[in-house]
């Protein structure tokens, strides 16, 4: 009987322990380096800009994996928006991996298709060489074919107001979308 008695307070300790112990925050898994390219808007975009961001690759011609994820991720400014989150301390980001195709102005067209407010949803372009140092401080591969489609690493990140990366995503395929859940969840761990 003692021993039942000493096996179940372990086990009511173990779990009070594990339920109760502070969560730790979410891991800094790399510092990037800062990055200035060009708005939809025309307007110089800081990456240095004290918000948190959700960040990812896109270009225009892409036929499956950008459309799909960019969808989720008009999904996602819905509820930031519905948070009062939008622009104000969270921003996506959405950077073109082929800027010799995607100007501006066709940027700003494709973002249309989204419902984009661009506000608090930055689509951004520049130099091709400025567009390879954003993806080198990113880890992200991409490179052009010949037939001008562009193979590319398919991550998302969340980023912190001080430029570390603290979450990594799947971008979305057809038989998965974005997991809006958890970077929200991830978002608001940011936020406390």
């Amino acid at each position: 009987m003692r021993k039942m008695i000493y096996l179940f307070l372990f086990l009511l300790g173990f779990c009070l322990v594990y339920f109760f112990w502070p969560q730790d925050e979410l891991p800094v898994i790399k510092k990037v380096n800062s990055f200035e390219l060009i708005s939809t808007e025309e307007e110089t975009y800081q990456l240095d800009n004290s918000k948190v961001k959700i960040i990812s690759f896109f270009y225009t011609n892409c036929p499956d994996i950008c459309p799909l994820t960019l969808s989720d991720m008009k999904e996602l400014q819905t509820t930031l928006k519905e948070e009062g989150l939008f622009e104000t301390e969270v921003e996506l980001v959405a950077i073109t991996l082929d800027p010799e195709v995607d100007d501006l102005a066709k940027i700003k067209e494709y973002a249309l298709l989204y419902d984009a407010d661009v506000q608090g949803w930055k689509w951004l372009s520049g130099s091709k060489e400025k567009i390879e140092e954003v993806t080198t401080t990113f880890n992200m591969v991409a490179k052009k074919m010949d037939d001008g489609f562009v193979t590319h690493s398919t991550n998302m990140y969340l980023v912190d107001g001080k430029q570390q990366i603290r979450g990594i995503y799947d971008m979305a395929t057809i038989k998965q979308n974005v997991d809006n859940d958890k970077i929200m969840e991830d978002v608001h761990a940011l936020l406390q």
